[in-house]
């Protein structure tokens, strides 16, 4: 399977056309959050549907500046997978959306035991896949979540979640500038990069998984 994987787009559509050969030619797309920059539905909307226009193989989850109506339309559109779990190519696919509770007070910010409660969820859907893939807004405590103040911006749950699970890959964002892979245990973490400055990682799952980062 071809992932083409983006995250923090920040409603910033520029980058579509130029990724077009790329989301077209990918078995599915995962977006890991923060769709728009004005909490809006409208705008996540045309996020969606600029991605709909080459490829309407998507998997979701909602960023920590994407307000509830924003989850309603992913849920609405059957590409959230937050607190759920979905059967793909025969890989299982689960995911959390929101951040941990940030200084910032954000608008979709989740307790610890929250994030541990929808990871549960989702993960027990799909727990007997060959293959499990986890799609988070947020990167597991201490891998990919550094920022440029040297502090760590990543879900502690996130972290334990991964370390006592069988997951193979998770694919973050959040973290700006933490772009990168990085593996926690047994599992490669895949920070995207913000695709409102053209990021992004083009991940294929076979027997093994190679992951190539990118930039527009």
């Amino acid at each position: 399977m071809k992932i083409f994987a983006i995250s923090d787009i920040h409603g910033e559509m520029r980058y579509f056309e130029r990724a077009a050969g790329l989301i077209r030619s990918a078995d599915m797309v995962a977006v890991a959050g923060d769709l728009e920059k004005t909490g809006s539905r409208e705008s996540a909307e045309e996020v969606i549907s600029c991605i709909e226009n080459y490829n309407s193989n998507i998997l979701a989850v909602h960023g920590n500046w994407d307000r509830k109506e924003v989850l309603d339309l992913l849920e609405e559109r059957g590409y959230s997978i937050h607190g759920r779990g979905r059967i793909a190519g025969g890989i299982g696919f689960f995911g959390v959306g929101g951040s941990s509770v940030t200084p910032m007070n954000t608008v979709s910010e989740y307790t610890e035991e929250a994030i541990n409660e929808f990871l549960t969820a989702g993960f027990n859907e799909i727990r007997h896949a060959e293959k499990i893939v986890l799609i988070s807004h947020t990167p597991p405590r201490k891998v990919r979540d550094r920022t440029f103040f040297g502090l760590r911006g990543g879900s502690a749950s996130i972290a334990e979640f991964v370390k006592k699970s069988t997951i193979a890959l998770c694919i973050v964002g959040h973290i700006h500038e933490a772009f990168g892979t990085e593996n926690l245990g047994n599992c490669i973490v895949v920070n995207t990069g913000p695709f409102k400055k053209g990021r992004y990682a083009l991940i294929d799952i076979g027997g093994s998984i190679s992951v190539e980062l990118g930039r527009l």
